[in-house]
């Protein structure tokens, strides 16, 4: 018996349920862009880019500074970030937008939360759908 790998789908985005760091539910959903969304594809070839032209221009791979890529990762996040659902702070909803995003995951105190929507936004099993039934 064969199996129809195109049965399997990327999605253009999905929802991660946001766990507390003792991996209890919240009730807090975000939704992030999958790779073939289109502000994550111009997200990542901007990054490319970046390092192609300075490679251009100095005719040397530069390797990014760790800190650097600490000081970009909430803006970086929070472009992939599409939405959320059920945060409040102080009992009062949160309206979303990509700079309240960012503030979030700039927020060191919050850090496990950034930790949470990176390693979401490289698991295959979020951003993958199968039409297969057993």
């Amino acid at each position: 018996m064969g199996f129809d790998l195109r049965s399997i789908k990327t999605v253009d985005q999905f929802d991660v349920s946001i766990k507390d760091p003792d991996g209890n539910p919240t009730g807090v959903t975000f939704t992030l862009a999958g790779p073939t969304h289109t502000v994550r594809k111009a997200n990542d070839q901007a990054k490319a880019r970046k390092l192609i032209n300075e490679a251009n221009r100095s005719g040397k791979v530069k390797i990014p500074d760790p800190a650097d890529a600490e000081a970009a990762r909430p803006k970086d996040l929070a472009a992939l970030t599409l939405g959320w659902s059920g945060y409040e702070e102080g009992g009062v909803p949160v309206p979303f937008s990509t700079d309240a995003a960012a503030a979030l995951y700039a927020d060191p105190e919050a850090k496990w939360l950034a930790d949470q929507v990176d390693e979401a936004l490289g698991n295959v099993q979020l951003y993958t759908k199968s039409g297969f039934k057993n």
